[in-house]
């Protein structure tokens, strides 16, 4: 249904907005004279976009309003205003506009950067030091506890002490195998 909204809230309303704002605009320019900002329209639209849009609508609104925007300078009736005064003031939105867009686009990036690091922060923390040998954890200060210490330490939890069927199996193997203490 949207040409560049497809998975983004309201961007069916903002495509409305923009679909009747743009030619509302050209038709502004039309009867207005050259001297008149009419281009605060395209701005404020490229503003709505930057907002709320994604990337792809930025520039696709962008685009258009720079079309609108330099297309009134041909269109507009002609005014006290010198020719070049009002080309100057075009050219001036329209670099604002450009920036505005490049302003959003590289706040976007950086909350998507954000995004990434805390992820990333989160798989970090929930990483938990143990050796390789005795099974110790290593705590927040560097130092070594056994995994029953840490565990009610950290979680409050208490344990108990049992064999496993293997362990179990194994203990008792070593256990037939020692002469009598007699």
């Amino acid at each position: 249904m949207s040409i560049f909204l497809p998975n983004f809230r309201g961007g069916s309303a903002r495509l409305l907005l923009y679909a009747l704002a743009f030619p509302a605009a050209v038709v502004l320019d039309f009867v207005t004279p050259l001297g008149i900002a009419d281009w605060l329209i395209e701005v404020i639209l490229v503003w709505i976009a930057s907002v709320w849009g994604d990337k792809r609508e930025m520039r696709v609104v962008t685009t258009a309003a720079t079309v609108t925007i330099a297309a009134g300078l041909f269109s507009s009736p002609s005014a006290a205003v010198p020719f070049w005064m009002g080309a100057l003031n075009r050219l001036v939105a329209i670099v604002a506009i450009w920036t505005m867009v490049h302003v959003a686009t590289r706040r976007q990036a950086a909350e998507e950067a954000e995004r990434q690091a805390a992820a990333e922060v989160k798989v970090l923390q929930s990483l938990l030091p143990i050796c390789a040998g005795c099974k110790a954890i290593r705590g927040q200060g560097g130092e070594w506890q056994r995994i029953e210490t840490y565990l009610s330490a950290s979680s409050g939890t208490r344990l108990t002490h049992g064999l496993c069927p293997t362990c179990a199996a194994k203990f008792m193997a070593d256990l037939d195998s020692q002469p009598p203490n007699v």
